[in-house]
């Protein structure tokens, strides 16, 4: 790549709550309040405020109080639900330099999951819809009045309410479509009616088979007990698009079939709006494709069932996951025409198409549907490696095609991850820059993480994804209740993450660290410190910012995962999975300036740690001090991590810690690696700080250059550190 190249920074923002525009939620939860606290208010007999205040009796704490809350409650926006706030996490992110918003998947999924993952090929999502965008809904106020509104005990766990929005949501379309049937009747050549019919007429097959899909899954699901939303569960007569008793359900409910027609053609006006704006922001939308299509989605698997999709078998991985859903025939041309399809759809919302499970279009995993002890096996023979490698070329050049660009997650087991990287490398080639996926927390040796400094220009650096813990949930080894033993052990392996990674030193006797003592100066230094990485692109989860700048308020509770993985994705799972709405993005306004500083990537300082040579039972590190890197360290009094504020005296050069993890007392000795023996400077003196002594003074110790050079001798009882600030006077 050439040195020239720019960076780039990318916001994971998880559009996906089922809730009522923000411009509407307050209103009747502050008018409650005020009513109740002021009495006076229903029954004064005037519409005239200055009339109305006058009769209202002010008791000077308590009224005031609630009147506050009131106005709180009116004035306050959540961004963070429906596209209509995605609107304003959109502006937000422009404003502070990001160039890319990756959302999860938007096509339509199951109304018993909150799952974008478990979703299908065609038709789009109306968890996202914002009502009272809807043309026929706004100019009704009956119907904007049964418009659900967001609860105060949203502001609790940050959760929807599925069930409810989306029950009322079919009702309020139904009545919204009588009302578009009687416009375009009277005005059938208007511009609206035009696209409407433009849109059935190219979507006509796909429309009808998801709306008669929905209709029979209904049907099935409210008359046998023990059938499930997959169709391979339902009464054979059902199983199977062209039978005769499908054909009659439909024809029954011919008026249900057109009022999904009209409300995914509603979802769609409003995502071209999306996708224009994000054009006149100059930002670039990816969006995440879902590996494999649900079978209980909608009516893709259904109407394709031998064809693209072999349902005698199911996708799943080495490890013994089962994902429950058919693989593709992939030998097959409905696969190529599936795909094709799929990706054109798409292709009119977004810029870039983030590949999910890259791994999985090498070759896929099955196991046997129904027998319970099948080990699985992988399609193609791990010693094909050119056929995996072209079955993802294929892929990738469908998305080229219809002119977007690529991005995907190439993580997974050896041989498939090798593929991929190979056949990206072979697109590179040809002129199509799509960059590998760089998990840092994934990318552990032994607990041991490289310098981020000179990772490869053309990845993607990811600090965590919508499956992982937060950054904070990672370094204080715990979610929830529950302890994070990948991350916990090896001992060394979070202080090796915070150092190596973030340039933050710290030893195993400081981990997991305590969700208490982070501050938010201690967030702002991480987020600087892995922006500053050569990778070309450096993507982080809305909600990690958040956590990291609101680390006392968030700490590790759950109710900031959007995901935990392995955990259910139904609307009743406790753990409420995707079914979070992300944190208000005006919280992060006092944060304006930092953000835009880090977002644009500005060139940071930023020292990468290694060790000392050891003479003694001690764990250590070292790291040179360049003139402007700021020093995050753990204040052995308040036991707060924040930023340290330099002596007056000297000039900072080297940052030295060495550790006892043992329960024994350790003598021995260190001595400076030869690369930084070269900082010591010939007839100077140098002071030895070490900031982490218990002491509200900090300790001293005074060296000449000589002994700088030599072993410097280290005393320290059990589980102990020395934190030296090495000043050159």
């Amino acid at each position: 790549m050439n040195k020239s190249y720019v960076k780039s920074s990318k916001v994971i923002v998880p559009v996906f709550a089922a809730n009522s525009s923000s411009s509407f939620t307050r209103l009747n939860d502050a008018i409650k309040i005020l009513l109740s606290v002021f009495p006076e208010i229903s029954h004064s007999g005037t519409d005239k405020s200055e009339e109305i205040l006058e009769k209202i009796n002010f008791d000077p704490f308590f009224k005031m109080a609630a009147l506050k809350i009131a106005l709180d409650f009116l004035t306050k926006r959540d961004y963070a639900g429906n596209l209509e706030d995605l609107v304003y996490i959109m502006y937000f992110l422009k404003d502070i330099g990001v160039s890319g918003i990756a959302e999860l998947p938007f096509t339509q999924k199951h109304q018993s999951t909150t799952s974008p993952f478990s979703s299908s090929s065609f038709g789009l999502e109306l968890d996202y819809l914002v009502l009272e965008m809807v043309p026929e809904i706004q100019e009704n106020p009956e119907l904007l009045a049964i418009i659900p509104k967001r609860p105060v005990s949203y502001e609790n766990n940050l959760a929807c309410d599925f069930s409810m929005h989306r029950e009322i949501r079919k009702g309020i379309l139904a009545k919204a479509y009588k009302k578009f049937v009687d416009k375009i009747s009277q005005e059938p050549q208007s511009e609206r009616a035009k696209k409407y019919e433009e849109y059935v007429n190219t979507y006509k097959e796909n429309l009808e088979i998801n709306a008669i899909f929905s209709i029979v899954q209904t049907k099935v699901l409210n008359t046998y007990m023990d059938a499930q939303p997959d169709f391979r569960t339902w009464p054979k007569r059902y199983q199977n698009p062209e039978s005769e008793d499908v054909k009659i359900l439909a024809s029954l409910h011919a008026e249900e079939i057109e009022i999904y027609k009209y409300s995914q053609f509603c979802i769609h006006e409003q995502q071209l709006l999306i996708k224009e704006l994000y054009n006149e922001l100059g930002l670039k939308r990816e969006v995440n494709i879902a590996f494999g299509i649900d079978p209980s989605a909608s009516g893709d698997v259904w109407s394709l069932q031998g064809k693209a999709f072999n349902i005698e078998y199911e996708l799943g991985t080495d490890n013994g996951q089962n994902w429950c859903i058919p693989p593709y025939i992939t030998e097959s041309e409905a696969y190529y025409e599936l795909m094709e399809q799929r990706i054109k759809y798409l292709s009119q919302y977004i810029d870039v198409l983030f590949l999910d499970h890259m791994c999985g279009y090498a070759t896929q995993y099955i196991i046997k549907k129904g027998v319970p002890n099948d080990p699985g096996r992988y399609e193609i023979d791990p010693s094909k490696r050119a056929q995996k490698i072209k079955n993802v070329e294929k892929i990738i050049k469908i998305a080229l095609k219809h002119g977007l660009e690529v991005g995907g997650e190439t993580l997974g087991d050896a041989p498939r991850q090798s593929a991929v990287e190979e056949a990206i490398r072979k697109m590179k080639k040809e002129g199509h820059p799509i960059a590998e996926m760089y998990v840092a927390p994934h990318k552990s040796l032994g607990g041991q993480y490289s310098n981020p400094q000179k990772l490869p220009e053309d990845i993607e650096l990811f600090l965590s994804t919508h499956d992982l813990p937060t950054i904070i949930q990672i370094l204080c080894g715990k979610r929830g209740d529950i302890d994070l033993g990948d991350f916990r052990y090896p001992e060394h392996k979070i202080a090796n993450f915070l150092s190596q990674q973030f340039g933050i030193l710290t030893t195993p006797n400081q981990t997991p660290l305590n969700p208490e003592d982070i501050t938010s100066q201690m967030g702002i230094a991480i987020l600087e410190a892995f922006m500053t990485s050569s990778a070309q692109t450096a993507t982080i989860p809305l909600q990690d910012i958040f956590a990291l700048l609101f680390p006392e308020e968030v700490g590790v509770k759950e109710y900031f995962n959007i995901n935990i993985a392995g955990t259910s994705c139904g609307i009743e799972n406790p753990n409420k999975n995707f079914c979070r709405i992300l944190p208000p993005i005006q919280k992060l306004e006092p944060f304006k300036k930092q953000l835009t500083k880090i977002f644009n990537r500005e060139d940071q300082p930023f020292d990468y740690p290694e060790r000392l040579i050891e003479h003694g039972m001690f764990f250590t590190w070292i790291a040179n001090i360049t003139p402007g890197r700021k020093i995050i360290y753990q204040n052995p009094v308040t036991k707060k991590w924040g930023e340290l504020r330099h002596e007056k005296e000297g000039n900072p050069v080297l940052e030295i810690v060495v550790s006892n993890l043992t329960d024994q007392k350790q003598i021995g000795s260190v001595e400076l690696p030869k690369k930084f023996k070269k900082v010591i400077k010939k007839n100077r003196k140098y002071k030895l700080l070490d900031i982490a002594y218990p002491d509200s003074k900090k300790k001293a110790y005074y060296r000449t250059s000589e002994e700088m050079l030599k072993e410097i001798y280290i005393e320290l009882v059990k589980k102990t550190d020395h934190h030296f600030i090495i000043y050159e006077l």
